[in-house]
Protein backbone atom coordinates (compact mmCIF):
# COMPACT_ATOMS: atom_id res chain seq x y z
CA UNK A 1 0.00 0.00 0.00
CA UNK A 2 1.34 3.20 -0.89
CA UNK A 3 2.59 5.61 1.46
CA UNK A 4 0.00 8.24 2.93
CA UNK A 5 0.12 11.99 2.79
CA UNK A 6 1.72 13.70 5.45
CA UNK A 7 -0.94 15.21 7.63
CA UNK A 8 -0.80 17.69 10.10
CA UNK A 9 -3.03 16.57 13.79
CA UNK A 10 -5.54 18.39 15.58
CA UNK A 11 -5.43 17.85 19.68
CA UNK A 12 -7.07 19.44 22.43
CA UNK A 13 -4.63 21.81 24.21
CA UNK A 14 -2.97 20.39 27.50
CA UNK A 15 -4.66 21.50 30.29
CA UNK A 16 -5.21 21.53 33.94
CA UNK A 17 -8.95 21.35 33.73
CA UNK A 18 -8.67 18.00 32.17
CA UNK A 19 -10.97 15.02 33.55
CA UNK A 20 -8.85 12.66 36.00
CA UNK A 21 -9.22 9.57 34.03
CA UNK A 22 -7.48 11.12 30.74
CA UNK A 23 -5.00 12.40 33.12
CA UNK A 24 -3.90 9.42 34.40
CA UNK A 25 -3.57 7.70 31.37
CA UNK A 26 -1.51 11.14 30.39
CA UNK A 27 -3.88 12.02 27.25
CA UNK A 28 -4.69 15.25 25.72
CA UNK A 29 -8.37 15.91 27.44
CA UNK A 30 -11.20 18.20 25.53
CA UNK A 31 -12.11 18.70 29.09
CA UNK A 32 -15.99 18.90 27.85
CA UNK A 33 -18.16 18.37 31.11
CA UNK A 34 -20.03 16.09 32.43
CA UNK A 35 -18.16 13.89 29.76
CA UNK A 36 -14.59 14.19 27.88
CA UNK A 37 -14.81 12.43 23.87
CA UNK A 38 -12.10 10.52 25.39
CA UNK A 39 -13.91 8.73 27.94
CA UNK A 40 -17.16 8.58 26.15
CA UNK A 41 -15.33 6.77 22.68
CA UNK A 42 -13.87 4.01 25.56
CA UNK A 43 -16.77 3.88 27.45
CA UNK A 44 -14.69 4.95 30.99
CA UNK A 45 -15.70 6.75 34.15
CA UNK A 46 -15.17 10.22 33.41
CA UNK A 47 -14.37 12.45 36.52
CA UNK A 48 -13.09 15.67 37.58
CA UNK A 49 -11.06 17.16 40.23
CA UNK A 50 -13.39 18.62 42.70
CA UNK A 51 -12.86 22.76 42.77
CA UNK A 52 -11.49 24.05 45.42
CA UNK A 53 -13.83 26.28 47.09
CA UNK A 54 -12.11 30.04 47.98
CA UNK A 55 -13.84 32.44 50.55
CA UNK A 56 -13.14 36.06 51.50
CA UNK A 57 -14.57 39.08 52.68
CA UNK A 58 -13.74 41.75 50.87
CA UNK A 59 -14.80 44.16 53.22
CA UNK A 60 -12.42 43.17 55.66
CA UNK A 61 -9.46 42.05 53.36
CA UNK A 62 -7.12 44.18 54.47
CA UNK A 63 -7.00 42.92 57.72
CA UNK A 64 -6.54 39.50 56.80
CA UNK A 65 -2.73 39.40 58.09
CA UNK A 66 -4.78 40.16 61.85
CA UNK A 67 -7.67 38.51 61.95
CA UNK A 68 -7.53 34.86 61.00
CA UNK A 69 -11.56 34.52 60.60
CA UNK A 70 -11.08 36.69 57.00
CA UNK A 71 -8.21 35.08 55.69
CA UNK A 72 -8.70 32.82 52.08
CA UNK A 73 -10.31 29.54 53.31
CA UNK A 74 -9.49 26.90 50.90
CA UNK A 75 -11.41 23.73 50.91
CA UNK A 76 -10.15 20.25 50.77
CA UNK A 77 -9.66 18.34 47.68
CA UNK A 78 -12.61 15.50 47.36
CA UNK A 79 -10.03 13.28 45.10
CA UNK A 80 -6.32 12.95 44.52
CA UNK A 81 -4.76 13.82 41.02
CA UNK A 82 -4.53 10.45 40.54
CA UNK A 83 -7.85 8.38 40.37
CA UNK A 84 -5.39 5.31 41.20
CA UNK A 85 -3.20 6.73 43.51
CA UNK A 86 -5.20 5.65 46.47
CA UNK A 87 -5.62 2.02 47.58
CA UNK A 88 -8.34 0.06 49.54
CA UNK A 89 -7.09 -0.58 53.06
CA UNK A 90 -8.57 -4.36 52.60
CA UNK A 91 -7.72 -6.77 50.34
CA UNK A 92 -11.19 -7.23 48.54
CA UNK A 93 -11.25 -3.79 48.17
CA UNK A 94 -7.27 -3.52 46.51
CA UNK A 95 -8.60 -6.47 44.18
CA UNK A 96 -11.56 -4.66 42.67
CA UNK A 97 -9.46 -1.82 42.41
CA UNK A 98 -6.77 -3.72 40.77
CA UNK A 99 -9.55 -5.25 38.22
CA UNK A 100 -10.93 -1.64 37.57
CA UNK A 101 -7.24 -0.19 36.89
CA UNK A 102 -6.72 -3.33 34.74
CA UNK A 103 -9.83 -2.95 32.35
CA UNK A 104 -9.88 1.39 32.51
CA UNK A 105 -6.12 2.36 32.03
CA UNK A 106 -3.53 -1.03 31.91
CA UNK A 107 -5.89 -2.26 28.74
CA UNK A 108 -5.75 1.04 27.25
CA UNK A 109 -2.12 1.66 27.78
CA UNK A 110 -1.03 -1.25 25.81
CA UNK A 111 -3.81 -1.67 23.11
CA UNK A 112 -3.20 0.61 19.61
CA UNK A 113 -7.03 1.29 19.08
CA UNK A 114 -9.58 0.41 20.95
CA UNK A 115 -13.00 -0.22 18.09
CA UNK A 116 -16.43 -2.16 18.18
CA UNK A 117 -15.12 -5.66 17.80
CA UNK A 118 -13.08 -5.51 21.10
CA UNK A 119 -10.57 -6.99 22.66
CA UNK A 120 -9.23 -9.96 24.20
CA UNK A 121 -7.92 -8.54 26.98
CA UNK A 122 -11.45 -7.39 28.29
CA UNK A 123 -13.74 -9.44 26.05
CA UNK A 124 -11.98 -13.02 27.29
CA UNK A 125 -9.67 -12.96 29.86
CA UNK A 126 -12.01 -11.09 32.17
CA UNK A 127 -14.73 -13.65 32.07
CA UNK A 128 -11.95 -16.10 32.51
CA UNK A 129 -11.08 -14.10 35.59
CA UNK A 130 -14.47 -14.85 37.12
CA UNK A 131 -14.06 -18.52 36.64
CA UNK A 132 -10.69 -19.40 36.68
CA UNK A 133 -8.07 -17.94 39.71
CA UNK A 134 -4.66 -18.38 37.83
CA UNK A 135 -6.16 -16.05 35.62
CA UNK A 136 -7.28 -13.65 38.02
CA UNK A 137 -3.94 -13.71 39.82
CA UNK A 138 -1.77 -12.85 36.09
CA UNK A 139 -4.82 -10.04 35.68
CA UNK A 140 -3.83 -8.55 39.16
CA UNK A 141 0.28 -9.25 39.12
CA UNK A 142 0.07 -6.70 35.77
CA UNK A 143 -1.82 -4.71 37.33
CA UNK A 144 -0.08 -3.91 40.58
CA UNK A 145 3.00 -3.94 38.77
CA UNK A 146 2.11 -1.43 36.56
CA UNK A 147 0.96 0.09 38.73
CA UNK A 148 3.90 0.19 41.19
CA UNK A 149 5.58 2.10 38.44
CA UNK A 150 3.64 4.97 38.10
CA UNK A 151 3.16 5.38 42.01
CA UNK A 152 4.27 8.47 43.37
CA UNK A 153 4.51 6.73 46.99
CA UNK A 154 7.91 4.92 47.74
CA UNK A 155 5.82 3.12 50.22
CA UNK A 156 2.86 2.27 48.20
CA UNK A 157 4.92 1.08 45.05
CA UNK A 158 6.95 -1.62 47.34
CA UNK A 159 3.82 -2.89 48.61
CA UNK A 160 2.35 -3.18 45.00
CA UNK A 161 5.31 -4.95 43.77
CA UNK A 162 4.96 -7.35 46.68
CA UNK A 163 0.87 -7.69 45.90
CA UNK A 164 2.34 -8.53 42.27
CA UNK A 165 5.39 -10.68 43.13
CA UNK A 166 2.27 -12.66 45.28
CA UNK A 167 0.30 -13.29 42.39
CA UNK A 168 2.81 -14.38 40.29
CA UNK A 169 3.96 -16.92 42.61
CA UNK A 170 0.18 -18.13 42.68
CA UNK A 171 0.15 -18.29 38.80
CA UNK A 172 3.23 -20.05 38.00
CA UNK A 173 1.60 -22.84 41.43
CA UNK A 174 -1.77 -22.87 39.15
CA UNK A 175 0.49 -23.70 35.92
CA UNK A 176 2.55 -26.40 37.45
CA UNK A 177 -0.63 -28.07 38.38
CA UNK A 178 -1.85 -28.10 35.11
CA UNK A 179 1.12 -28.59 33.37
CA UNK A 180 1.85 -32.35 32.95
CA UNK A 181 5.61 -33.28 33.18
CA UNK A 182 4.96 -35.76 30.63
CA UNK A 183 4.03 -33.43 27.91
CA UNK A 184 0.84 -33.99 27.21
CA UNK A 185 -1.93 -31.62 26.45
CA UNK A 186 -2.59 -29.71 29.85
CA UNK A 187 -6.06 -29.33 32.11
CA UNK A 188 -7.69 -25.75 31.17
CA UNK A 189 -5.57 -26.00 28.13
CA UNK A 190 -7.29 -22.27 27.24
CA UNK A 191 -6.52 -20.63 30.74
CA UNK A 192 -3.35 -21.80 30.54
CA UNK A 193 -1.85 -19.84 27.37
CA UNK A 194 -3.47 -16.80 28.27
CA UNK A 195 -2.25 -16.82 31.36
CA UNK A 196 1.46 -17.46 30.32
CA UNK A 197 0.82 -14.94 27.61
CA UNK A 198 0.07 -12.27 30.11
CA UNK A 199 3.10 -13.70 32.18
CA UNK A 200 5.27 -12.72 29.02
CA UNK A 201 3.80 -9.21 29.05
CA UNK A 202 4.98 -9.11 32.92
CA UNK A 203 8.41 -9.93 32.08
CA UNK A 204 8.25 -6.73 29.89
CA UNK A 205 6.97 -4.58 32.02
CA UNK A 206 9.67 -5.73 34.97
CA UNK A 207 12.32 -5.53 32.08
CA UNK A 208 13.69 -8.61 32.55
CA UNK A 209 16.55 -9.88 30.65
CA UNK A 210 16.97 -13.34 30.82
CA UNK A 211 15.33 -15.91 28.22
CA UNK A 212 12.60 -17.32 30.80
CA UNK A 213 10.01 -15.87 28.15
CA UNK A 214 11.13 -17.86 25.49
CA UNK A 215 10.93 -20.99 27.65
CA UNK A 216 7.51 -19.39 28.02
CA UNK A 217 6.98 -18.93 24.49
CA UNK A 218 7.87 -22.67 23.59
CA UNK A 219 5.64 -23.87 26.20
CA UNK A 220 2.74 -21.86 24.43
CA UNK A 221 3.40 -23.22 21.08
CA UNK A 222 3.25 -26.94 22.05
CA UNK A 223 0.07 -26.61 23.53
CA UNK A 224 -0.84 -24.52 20.65
CA UNK A 225 0.09 -27.53 17.95
CA UNK A 226 -1.38 -30.02 20.52
CA UNK A 227 -4.91 -28.06 19.97
CA UNK A 228 -4.53 -28.23 16.37
CA UNK A 229 -6.59 -25.53 13.80
CA UNK A 230 -8.67 -23.17 15.54
CA UNK A 231 -11.51 -23.87 13.11
CA UNK A 232 -14.87 -21.55 14.40
CA UNK A 233 -13.68 -21.14 17.98
CA UNK A 234 -13.03 -17.14 18.90
CA UNK A 235 -11.22 -18.48 22.03
CA UNK A 236 -8.23 -20.09 20.44
CA UNK A 237 -8.15 -17.96 17.61
CA UNK A 238 -7.93 -15.14 20.18
CA UNK A 239 -5.14 -17.13 21.80
CA UNK A 240 -3.25 -17.47 18.69
CA UNK A 241 -3.30 -13.66 17.66
CA UNK A 242 -1.65 -13.26 21.12
CA UNK A 243 0.76 -15.39 20.64
CA UNK A 244 1.72 -14.77 17.51
CA UNK A 245 2.68 -11.00 18.23
CA UNK A 246 4.70 -12.15 21.03
CA UNK A 247 6.69 -14.81 18.92
CA UNK A 248 7.33 -12.25 16.50
CA UNK A 249 9.35 -10.49 18.82
CA UNK A 250 11.08 -13.82 20.05
CA UNK A 251 12.53 -14.05 16.30
CA UNK A 252 14.24 -11.12 16.88
CA UNK A 253 15.93 -12.52 19.85
CA UNK A 254 16.38 -16.23 18.02
CA UNK A 255 20.15 -15.24 16.65
CA UNK A 256 21.10 -13.86 20.18
CA UNK A 257 20.11 -16.82 22.33
CA UNK A 258 23.09 -19.34 22.87
CA UNK A 259 20.56 -21.85 23.74
CA UNK A 260 19.33 -23.49 20.46
CA UNK A 261 16.10 -25.65 22.02
CA UNK A 262 14.75 -22.11 23.10
CA UNK A 263 14.23 -20.92 19.53
CA UNK A 264 10.49 -20.00 18.86
CA UNK A 265 10.10 -21.45 15.26
CA UNK A 266 7.63 -20.61 13.05
CA UNK A 267 5.59 -23.17 11.07
CA UNK A 268 2.99 -22.71 8.51
CA UNK A 269 0.24 -24.13 10.66
CA UNK A 270 -0.04 -20.93 12.60
CA UNK A 271 0.26 -18.73 10.33
CA UNK A 272 -3.25 -16.41 8.60
CA UNK A 273 -4.14 -16.02 5.64
CA UNK A 274 -2.96 -12.51 4.04
CA UNK A 275 -6.96 -12.63 2.75
CA UNK A 276 -8.20 -12.44 6.33
CA UNK A 277 -11.16 -9.98 7.05
CA UNK A 278 -9.52 -7.09 8.48
CA UNK A 279 -9.44 -6.96 12.43
CA UNK A 280 -7.86 -4.38 14.15
CA UNK A 281 -6.24 -6.20 17.07
CA UNK A 282 -5.17 -4.27 20.71
CA UNK A 283 -1.40 -5.03 20.04
CA UNK A 284 -0.79 -5.54 16.43
CA UNK A 285 -3.45 -3.09 14.85
CA UNK A 286 -3.52 -4.21 11.08
CA UNK A 287 -0.80 -5.91 11.00
CA UNK A 288 -1.21 -9.58 12.26
CA UNK A 289 -0.23 -11.36 8.93
CA UNK A 290 2.89 -9.20 8.86
CA UNK A 291 3.71 -10.52 12.24
CA UNK A 292 3.66 -14.41 11.47
CA UNK A 293 6.28 -13.11 8.24
CA UNK A 294 8.21 -11.89 10.63
CA UNK A 295 8.36 -15.25 13.03
CA UNK A 296 9.39 -17.09 9.32
CA UNK A 297 12.58 -14.87 9.59
CA UNK A 298 14.11 -18.01 12.14
CA UNK A 299 14.45 -19.65 9.36
CA UNK A 300 17.06 -17.75 7.79
CA UNK A 301 18.52 -16.52 10.91
CA UNK A 302 21.29 -19.16 11.19
CA UNK A 303 24.92 -18.08 10.76
CA UNK A 304 25.47 -21.29 9.41
CA UNK A 305 22.76 -23.25 8.15
CA UNK A 306 22.62 -27.48 7.18
CA UNK A 307 21.06 -26.32 3.92
CA UNK A 308 22.17 -23.00 2.67
CA UNK A 309 20.30 -23.15 -0.90
CA UNK A 310 17.03 -24.00 1.01
CA UNK A 311 17.82 -20.67 3.44
CA UNK A 312 18.59 -18.72 0.13
CA UNK A 313 14.93 -20.00 -1.29
CA UNK A 314 13.48 -19.15 1.76
CA UNK A 315 14.91 -15.65 2.10
CA UNK A 316 13.08 -14.78 -1.17
CA UNK A 317 9.90 -15.82 -0.62
CA UNK A 318 9.99 -14.05 2.83
CA UNK A 319 11.71 -10.97 1.05
CA UNK A 320 8.67 -10.99 -1.58
CA UNK A 321 5.98 -11.76 0.95
CA UNK A 322 6.75 -8.51 3.22
CA UNK A 323 6.97 -6.34 0.41
CA UNK A 324 3.87 -7.20 -1.52
CA UNK A 325 1.98 -7.75 1.94
CA UNK A 326 -1.01 -5.17 1.56
CA UNK A 327 -3.73 -4.45 4.10
CA UNK A 328 -7.40 -3.56 4.45
CA UNK A 329 -7.89 0.00 4.60
CA UNK A 330 -8.89 0.63 8.45
CA UNK A 331 -10.43 4.32 7.53
CA UNK A 332 -14.43 3.87 8.54
CA UNK A 333 -14.45 1.17 10.82
CA UNK A 334 -16.39 1.77 13.68
CA UNK A 335 -15.05 2.42 16.80
CA UNK A 336 -11.72 3.71 14.74
CA UNK A 337 -11.54 7.52 14.15
CA UNK A 338 -9.10 9.10 11.39
CA UNK A 339 -6.34 10.13 13.14
CA UNK A 340 -6.16 6.43 14.43
CA UNK A 341 -6.37 5.07 11.31
CA UNK A 342 -4.00 6.64 10.02
CA UNK A 343 -1.37 5.87 12.82
CA UNK A 344 -2.59 2.11 12.14
CA UNK A 345 -1.26 2.70 8.76
CA UNK A 346 1.64 4.60 9.76
CA UNK A 347 2.51 1.53 12.10
CA UNK A 348 2.19 -0.92 9.45
CA UNK A 349 4.59 0.72 7.40
CA UNK A 350 6.79 0.89 10.23
CA UNK A 351 6.72 -2.34 10.85
CA UNK A 352 6.99 -3.67 7.14
CA UNK A 353 10.33 -2.02 6.75
CA UNK A 354 11.59 -2.90 10.42
CA UNK A 355 10.86 -6.60 9.60
CA UNK A 356 13.25 -6.17 5.74
CA UNK A 357 15.81 -4.46 8.09
CA UNK A 358 15.30 -7.48 10.51
CA UNK A 359 15.81 -10.24 7.26
CA UNK A 360 18.09 -8.09 5.84
CA UNK A 361 20.40 -8.47 8.65
CA UNK A 362 20.96 -12.12 7.98
CA UNK A 363 22.37 -11.30 4.60
CA UNK A 364 26.02 -10.05 3.87
CA UNK A 365 24.89 -9.36 0.36
CA UNK A 366 21.51 -7.23 1.43
CA UNK A 367 23.17 -4.99 4.11
CA UNK A 368 23.57 -2.33 2.39
CA UNK A 369 19.31 -1.89 2.13
CA UNK A 370 19.46 -1.57 5.64
CA UNK A 371 20.12 2.10 6.28
CA UNK A 372 17.46 3.16 3.84
CA UNK A 373 15.14 0.90 5.39
CA UNK A 374 15.73 2.83 8.89
CA UNK A 375 15.60 6.11 7.76
CA UNK A 376 12.17 5.71 6.24
CA UNK A 377 10.71 3.54 9.16
CA UNK A 378 11.94 6.29 11.53
CA UNK A 379 9.94 9.13 9.18
CA UNK A 380 6.83 6.87 9.87
CA UNK A 381 7.49 6.03 13.12
CA UNK A 382 7.51 10.45 13.10
CA UNK A 383 4.28 10.30 11.67
CA UNK A 384 2.38 8.87 14.85
CA UNK A 385 1.90 11.85 17.05
CA UNK A 386 3.70 11.16 20.88
CA UNK A 387 0.48 10.00 22.97
CA UNK A 388 -1.36 8.15 20.24
CA UNK A 389 -2.64 4.78 21.34
CA UNK A 390 -0.74 3.71 18.05
CA UNK A 391 2.87 4.19 20.14
CA UNK A 392 2.16 1.46 22.71
CA UNK A 393 3.48 -1.35 19.80
CA UNK A 394 6.41 0.79 18.37
CA UNK A 395 9.74 -0.18 20.33
CA UNK A 396 10.11 -3.31 17.81
CA UNK A 397 10.10 -0.64 14.78
CA UNK A 398 12.29 2.11 16.42
CA UNK A 399 14.54 -0.46 17.97
CA UNK A 400 15.84 -2.18 14.79
CA UNK A 401 15.71 1.13 12.53
CA UNK A 402 17.36 3.01 15.70
CA UNK A 403 20.42 0.82 15.87
CA UNK A 404 20.98 1.38 12.30
CA UNK A 405 21.38 4.69 12.01
CA UNK A 406 24.51 6.84 11.66
CA UNK A 407 23.67 10.58 12.10
CA UNK A 408 23.47 12.37 15.13
CA UNK A 409 20.27 14.18 14.39
CA UNK A 410 18.63 10.90 14.19
CA UNK A 411 20.27 9.19 16.91
CA UNK A 412 18.99 12.58 19.16
CA UNK A 413 15.53 12.53 17.67
CA UNK A 414 15.15 8.62 18.07
CA UNK A 415 16.61 8.60 21.42
CA UNK A 416 13.72 11.53 22.49
CA UNK A 417 11.03 9.25 21.17
CA UNK A 418 12.22 6.31 23.43
CA UNK A 419 12.43 8.84 26.25
CA UNK A 420 8.81 10.09 25.85
CA UNK A 421 7.60 6.20 25.31
CA UNK A 422 9.52 5.06 28.62
CA UNK A 423 7.76 8.01 30.92
CA UNK A 424 4.42 7.20 29.24
CA UNK A 425 4.24 2.95 29.04
CA UNK A 426 6.53 2.85 32.30
CA UNK A 427 7.88 -0.73 31.03
CA UNK A 428 11.30 -1.49 31.85
CA UNK A 429 12.07 -3.01 28.62
CA UNK A 430 12.01 0.50 26.96
CA UNK A 431 14.75 1.49 29.58
CA UNK A 432 16.62 -2.28 28.28
CA UNK A 433 15.97 -0.73 24.47
CA UNK A 434 17.66 2.95 25.95
CA UNK A 435 20.74 1.32 27.50
CA UNK A 436 21.11 -1.22 24.38
CA UNK A 437 21.12 1.83 21.98
CA UNK A 438 23.33 3.99 24.10
CA UNK A 439 26.00 1.30 23.66
CA UNK A 440 25.60 0.74 19.90
CA UNK A 441 25.88 4.92 19.08
CA UNK A 442 28.74 5.30 22.10
CA UNK A 443 31.43 4.24 19.75
CA UNK A 444 29.92 6.47 16.54
CA UNK A 445 29.13 9.57 18.10
CA UNK A 446 33.00 9.21 18.98
CA UNK A 447 34.16 8.87 15.64
CA UNK A 448 34.32 5.60 16.06
CA UNK A 449 32.91 2.13 13.93
CA UNK A 450 29.15 1.56 15.74
CA UNK A 451 28.54 -1.69 17.53
CA UNK A 452 26.25 -4.19 16.68
CA UNK A 453 22.88 -4.84 18.91
CA UNK A 454 23.62 -8.77 18.71
CA UNK A 455 27.04 -8.15 20.16
CA UNK A 456 25.70 -6.06 22.55
CA UNK A 457 23.25 -8.23 23.97
CA UNK A 458 25.75 -11.25 23.37
CA UNK A 459 28.20 -9.68 25.59
CA UNK A 460 25.74 -8.41 28.13
CA UNK A 461 23.88 -11.86 27.99
CA UNK A 462 20.61 -10.15 27.84
CA UNK A 463 17.43 -11.22 26.33
CA UNK A 464 14.34 -9.52 26.39
CA UNK A 465 10.91 -8.87 24.90
CA UNK A 466 10.15 -6.06 22.32
CA UNK A 467 6.39 -6.50 23.29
Amino acid sequence: MGEPRARQRKFAPRSRQGCLTCRARRKRCDGQRPHCQNCTRLNLSCEYQAPRRITADAASSQDSESSPDSSLTVGPLTQSLDPWDTLPGDEIGERKHLLRYYVEAFVPSVSVATTATGSFYTGLYIPWAFECDGMLDAILALSSAQLARRSASTDRAQHLRAVSARHQRKCHAFLADRVPETGGPPRDAYQVIGIILLLVGLEALNGDKSTRWLSQMKCVRGILQMLGDPGVSWELHSLRRHFTYHNAMASLMARVSKNESLFVYDDLTLACEPDTPLVVDPLMGITYYLCSLISRIQYVSSTNPAFPQISEAAFAVIERDIQQWTYGSPIGLPGLDLPQALDLIALAEAYRLAALIQLYRTSAAHKVLISSCASRAMEFISRIPPGSPAESSLLYPIFLAGAELDNEPEISKCFKRLAEIQQRNCYENTSNVQKVLEEVWRPALNGEQKRDWEDVLQEWGWSFTLG
